[in-house]
């Protein structure tokens, strides 16, 4: 299905309204496996003194330490960022069957940091964690058969792998097996879509609201409603979600459901394009050579 924005003359697919969650790393480590010290400093920000914690615990062969030590150097949070040691330790820590460390180290082979990308590698990674019922390595798996990155695509497998992260409650995995079907042939869904979109976004994460948001705009198990769209991307926008910033933009370009206004719509198209959206590049393109004045 495709709309046609106003005034615009640009296509948009369904597909680009839609960001697929991923789950790296988290913020915050939240499994008991992890409740040690080290886990409450990283938790509350002290990266200096959760490095000092884990530090000799992983030089011991600690496999929790050194994970935290991979996760402390790719971020650089109390350390030198240094993806080459992140990826060290996480290693180390995934040989030892860590599933957490499985999934990190499959998101570095997923986007190329401190070696080459390498889908194969991140898939097995990824399968190593999920089959061990780590729910982030399951959305991260489902995503590589989803899109047939490291293993041939399959549509069924994807919804199998995310329906285990969905029923453990992982809003991400809800929010992205409510984008399948919403868009993908063959297994459209429109009523399970709402339901997943809605427990997504009732545990505030931006993918299950923007997910509501498209519903609300293409009448999908409802009656078209302009203004809840606008509500649900900008409830997302303003978490970052680079799909509603740009569905967000659409609306304040084209009036929809929301008054008017090109400045805000051009704001909205810049923070999806400063995270590498294409599509709201284009937009910021065409705006930049159909209403000259409004450059800068």
């Amino acid at each position: 299905m495709y709309v046609l924005m106003k005034g615009c003359g640009i296509l948009v697919g369904l597909s680009l309204f839609f960001t697929v969650s991923t789950v790296f790393i988290p913020s915050t480590i939240q499994t008991k496996a992890y409740a040690d010290e080290g886990l409450d400093l990283y938790n509350a920000g002290d990266y200096q003194r959760a490095l000092a914690y884990w530090q000799p615990l992983a030089e011991r062969g600690d496999p929790q330490a050194e994970f935290g030590l991979g996760l402390l150097y790719e971020a650089g949070q109390g350390v030198a960022q240094n993806f080459d040691t992140a990826q060290r330790w996480y290693r180390k820590a995934a040989e030892q069957g860590l599933s957490d460390a499985q999934n990190a180290l499959g998101a570095m082979y997923d986007v190329g940091r401190g070696f080459a990308k390498d889908d194969v590698q991140a898939t097995e990674w990824y399968r190593n964690a999920a089959e061990q019922g780590n729910v982030r390595a399951e959305v991260n798996l489902s995503n590589m058969y989803r899109f047939g990155r490291g293993v041939p695509r399959d549509i069924n497998l994807a919804i199998a792998w995310l329906q285990k992260a969905s029923d453990a409650g992982n809003p991400a995995a809800q929010s992205n097996l409510g984008g399948i079907y919403i868009s993908e042939d063959g297994v459209k869904d429109y009523s399970k879509a709402a339901i997943l979109f809605q427990k997504s976004a009732d545990q505030g994460d931006p993918g299950g609201q923007n997910g509501l948001g498209i519903m609300c705009f293409l009448g999908l198990n409802r009656p078209i409603d302009l203004a809840c769209a606008a509500n649900w991307y900008r409830k997302a926008a303003g978490q970052g979600n680079p799909s509603a910033e740009v569905n967000l933009g659409s609306a304040y370009y084209n009036g929809s459901g929301i008054e008017k206004d090109i400045s805000l719509a051009i704001f909205w198209y810049r923070k999806a394009a400063e995270q590498g959206n294409v599509r709201a590049q284009e937009y910021l393109q065409y705006i930049a050579e159909h209403r000259p004045i409004l450059k800068g």
